[in-house]
């Protein structure tokens, strides 16, 4: 819900590293500091974690029911609906537990934990996969204060504890994909350079006086979202502002997608209205309060979208 430039009060935040897991190991580590090069699973700053539990395999609870109603799973542009069984840490995987961590090292992977808190990243080339993020914190993963760029975070699941968590992920220069992002208050914050595909978006905080967003971007160029299962926001499933910049090359491809006042919220006016929108080939479930889309860009690409009951939807 927060946009950027509500950030500048929460400068300077530290979070301590804990709890890496070497692939082997059944415990939480005490002590010590880790930071490896690229290919290797890299924490810096560790500090002595207290074990949640020992190292576990993901409980397939984390996984529940997909969502009412599915449509088969091969209706968005003929790929597997994102849900419960292709999205998040794949079954069966063995985490380790860990604290909040914070990434200093260019091209570290990050990979099969369970951290309560955070993940902080201050390099660029990081890859974050296999990990499950339960978090109450503004971002659990906080991405923006370095400018860096070439995040990948892949087959994990991010559970926001409430609404005062912002986003799962914020604000540019990454690749979602296969994520489980549920609790928060908004689940992805996407201005610019960014890819999201094949993730699972839902069942987002919804409290008194938020408007949730599946996707939220506040202005920039190059957002891709494609293949994706975006419901449960009572605002949008993608909602565009222009509180920065214009939003630009906006592309909307073989999603589901559900609920809102409308579900596709595209705005922006004046020197901010939206350029190269393109919105096309999606499924769409008529439970938006307004219809599926609002779109100010003057001259978007819309076609191909439908509703779960094979209902062409035309534009304008």
């Amino acid at each position: 819900m927060r946009s950027r430039s509500s950030l500048a009060a929460m400068s300077g935040l530290l979070l301590m590293a804990c709890g890496a897991s070497d692939g082997t190991s059944h415990e939480a580590t005490d002590g010590g500091s880790v930071a490896e090069d690229a290919g290797t699973s890299a924490i810096a700053d560790a500090s002595g974690a207290t074990a949640l539990d020992a190292a576990f395999a993901v409980d397939a609870s984390a996984h529940d029911a997909a969502l009412a109603d599915a449509t088969s799973s091969t209706n968005a542009c003929d790929h597997p609906r994102p849900g419960p069984d292709n999205t998040g840490v794949p079954k069966g995987t063995t985490l380790k537990a860990s604290e909040s961590i914070t990434v200093m090292t260019k091209g570290a992977v990050i990979e099969d934990l369970d951290v309560r808190g955070s993940i902080t990243v201050l390099a660029d080339d990081v890859t974050i996969r296999r990990v499950r993020i339960v978090s109450g914190d503004y971002y659990p993963i906080r991405y923006f204060d370095n400018d860096n760029t070439g995040l990948v975070i892949e087959d994990s699941e991010i559970q926001g504890t409430s609404g005062d968590v912002t986003s799962a992920v914020a604000f540019a220069n990454y690749t979602a994909r296969r994520l489980n992002v549920h609790g928060s208050a908004d689940g992805l914050k996407a201005d610019e350079n960014v890819v999201i595909e094949d993730c699972w978006i839902h069942d987002l905080s919804n409290g008194d006086g938020e408007h949730n967003d599946g996707v939220q971007s506040t202005g920039g160029k190059g957002v891709t979202i494609r293949h994706n299962d975006i419901s449960g926001a009572s605002n949008a499933c993608v909602q565009t502002g222009d509180e920065g910049a214009a939003t630009e090359d906006l592309t909307v491809d073989c999603n589901w997608l559900s609920g809102g006042g409308y579900s596709l919220n595209i705005r922006g006016t004046g020197a901010t209205v939206p350029k190269n929108t393109r919105v096309t080939n999606n499924v769409f479930r008529q439970d938006a309060a307004y219809g599926p889309w609002t779109i100010d860009d003057p001259r978007p690409t819309v076609s191909g979208n439908r509703y779960e009951d094979g209902t062409a939807i035309p534009y304008r």
